[in-house]
């Protein structure tokens, strides 16, 4: 038996027990039976350091395959919470996705939109560009009708006050002739010589003045008798 001091005792193992007993021979015999025991101090070291190996490894792979298995676990839970995450980023995805659909709809609405007020905004400074011109046109136009209505007014006022002269010389000879006609035929007899050389007085005046109102002077001549 190979001791903790390197030396090989002499041991056998008991044929009754099986224990490990010291043993002494001699000769050939004892040589040999030394040789067997060396064989079987060897043999049964080298089981013990197997058995020692294989306690030592099987130890070993139990905690291996436990720690594996906790691992596993472990992985199994994070794999579970990988897959829950990536199935709520999924959703969350599709979810993103719609809105930007939505969103681009809209943009795209919005762009319509704009693109047709930019057209009326364009459209509409056109109308009203054309609108300022022709407001300077009839604003000049304006200007123009009322010069020439004020022209005509004045013309016409002029041309009411001369009726209106008129009138009243028709209407003083009217009631002049009304007031003769009531007289006596002698005075009305000396009224119409006296009207005549009145005329012929004022036709002489009115010719010398060059003037063209010889009813008005007729009118003031009978004012005068």
């Amino acid at each position: 038996f190979l001791s903790s001091d390197n030396y090989v005792h002499r041991l056998v193992a008991s044929k009754t027990d099986g224990k490990l007993v010291q043993y002494e021979c001699e000769g050939d015999m004892c040589q040999e039976e030394k040789i067997d025991a060396l064989q079987l101090e060897y043999s049964y070291l080298l089981t013990s350091q197997l058995e020692s190996q294989r306690i030592y490894w099987e130890n070993k792979i139990v905690r291996i395959e436990k720690d594996t298995a906790e691992e596993i676990n472990n992985m199994k839970t994070k794999f579970k919470e990988t897959i829950e995450k990536c199935d709520s980023l999924e959703q969350r995805l599709n979810d993103l996705l719609k809105e930007k659909q939505s969103v681009e709809r809209k943009c795209s609405q919005l762009n319509n939109k704009v693109a047709k007020l930019s057209n009326e905004l364009k459209e509409e400074q056109e109308l009203n560009k054309c609108l300022r011109a022709n407001q300077a046109l009839l604003q000049n136009k304006l200007k123009e009708e009322e010069r020439v209505l004020k022209e005509t007014r004045e013309q016409k006022d002029l041309q009411i006050s001369e009726i209106q002269e008129q009138l009243r010389d028709v209407m003083f000879y009217l009631e002049t002739q009304q007031k003769i006609n009531h007289l006596p035929a002698e005075t009305r007899q000396e009224i119409q010589e006296g009207q005549i050389n009145i005329a012929v007085a004022s036709s002489a005046s009115s010719s010398m003045a060059g003037t063209g109102k010889p009813s008005s002077r007729r009118g003031r001549g009978k004012r005068g008798k």
